[in-house]
Order: structure tokens, then C-alpha cells, then sequence
């Protein structure tokens, strides 16, 4: 292949390859850290989601030590569906924080909450749950679970699992026991 001017198509060339490895490089870092728990709580709106609920619940404190991550629940397994899911809920995500309302104490959390339900997979569930019937369990456990297997696509795990996730946090805003704001009122 003949070039008409060998010196700048080569620059060019390697100008072009250069700068895409290195978009592609701070693509791929952002991609990954967009999906760790410190990224998700920047906002104060679900920083305190993380303080006041998913700290104090059995996904973060538990005989086990197992700690999940946002990412485990909200992000399903599967390149199609995490980046799917990324792209989705991140664009809701900035736009209601820039333009919605994201003052923790004002927002409708219960509809938040039902929302979010929706979204959420079984396979996100089953990643770490995956023994249903673990030695030791209770008979209502054991009876709930088998039958979540028989009918395994026409009921998702959060039907019955409603208040283990983020733990109490809106009744601490209810209660008015939040510490979101200092001595000005500022969040």
C-alpha cells in the first residue's frame, strides 16, 4: 500500500492507534470502576442508602463475613445485561440526581424502592444464594424455596424477600432520625 506522503500517514497512523488504546484504556477503567460500591455512594442521596441501611443489613453484617456489593444485586451477570443494565439505570441515575429530586429526605422512597425490585434478576440473587435449602433451615424455608424452584420463572426471589437489602433506612428518615445534615442544614 503506497501512502502520498509516507511521514505525516505514519504519524497519523500511530497518532490514531496511540489515542485509541488510549480511550479505550480510560473507557475500560471507568467501565470497571463504575461498578464498585465507593463509585455507587458518591452521591449523597445513596450515600446515606449505604450508611443507614445496607451497612446495618445482613448483606454487609453477617455470621458468614460475606460482604455484597452493589454491583452483586443491581448489576446482572452477563455482558449484555450488565452493560445494558449500566447504561440504563447510570442515565436515570444522573439525570435524577442533576435534575430530579435527590434530597434524601424528600424523596419518594417507597417508589424508588418498588422500581429497583423490578430490576433486579433471580440470577442476581442466585450468584450467591445458590443452595435454597441449606442444612439447618427452617420448614417454612425449605417449603417457600421448593416451590420458588417449581415455578422457577413466574416468581422472582424478591416477591418474599422485601426488607433484607438496605435495611431500615427509611423509617430513619420517617422518624426523623437521619444525621444527613449539619448544624446549617446542608447535606
Amino acid at each position: 500500500m503506497r501512502f502520498p506522503n509516507n511521514k505525516i500517514s505514519v504519524k497519523t497512523i500511530i497518532f490514531t492507534i496511540g489515542f485509541t488504546v488510549m480511550v479505550l484504556s480510560v473507557s475500560s477503567h471507568f467501565y470497571h470502576y463504575s461498578s464498585t460500591t465507593p463509585f455507587c455512594v458518591l452521591c449523597h442521596e445513596m450515600k446515606f442508602v449505604a450508611e443507614q441501611g445496607w451497612k446495618k443489613s445482613s448483606h454487609f453484617e453477617n455470621e458468614d463475613g460475606v460482604v455484597a456489593q452493589c454491583k452483586d444485586c443491581h448489576i446482572p451477570p452477563g455482558m449484555v445485561m450488565k452493560f445494558w443494565t449500566k447504561t440504563r439505570d447510570g442515565v436515570k441515575d444522573v439525570t435524577m440526581h442533576l435534575f430530579g429530586e435527590s434530597d434524601p429526605e424528600n424523596m419518594n422512597w417507597e417508589d424508588l424502592s418498588q422500581s429497583a425490585r423490578k430490576k433486579i434478576a433471580n440470577t442476581s440473587c442466585l450468584t450467591c444464594h445458590e443452595n435454597l435449602t441449606p442444612k439447618g433451615s427452617s420448614i417454612k424455608t425449605i417449603i417457600a424455596h421448593r416451590a420458588y424452584i417449581r415455578m422457577k420463572d413466574e416468581k422472582k426471589c424478591l416477591d418474599c424477600h422485601r426488607r433484607e437489602f438496605h435495611g431500615k433506612f427509611k423509617e430513619q428518615l420517617s422518624s426523623g432520625k437521619t444525621s444527613l445534615r449539619d448544624s446549617g442544614g446542608n447535606l
